[in-house]
């Protein structure tokens, strides 16, 4: 699910809700609780920092797999203990 970007005109605050694109957001202000909030455009690019992406993807997938390939590793030696 997305997030989306709303702004409470009564605390002057803007915060993010997931929800489904299909739906509209029927909350209250996530700082106030207030009612009278309203969808904002928001500029994903611009929230992203380099720094934090350093990894490339396929790095980030080989951590994944090796961690993965590990713990079935584990698990594998847990299973045979067991029926011995």
């Amino acid at each position: 699910m997305p997030f989306y970007e709303y702004h409470c005109s009564d605390c002057e605050k803007t915060f993010n809700v997931f929800h489904s694109m299909n739906k509209e957001y029927e909350g209250t202000c996530g700082f106030c609780e207030s009612e009278n909030i309203s969808k904002v455009m928001s500029s994903f690019s611009s929230k992203i920092k380099k720094s934090d992406f350093q990894a490339k993807a396929g790095d980030v997938v080989k951590k994944h797999i090796k961690e993965a390939s590990e713990e079935l590793r584990k698990e594998k030696e847990k299973s045979k203990k067991a029926y011995e």
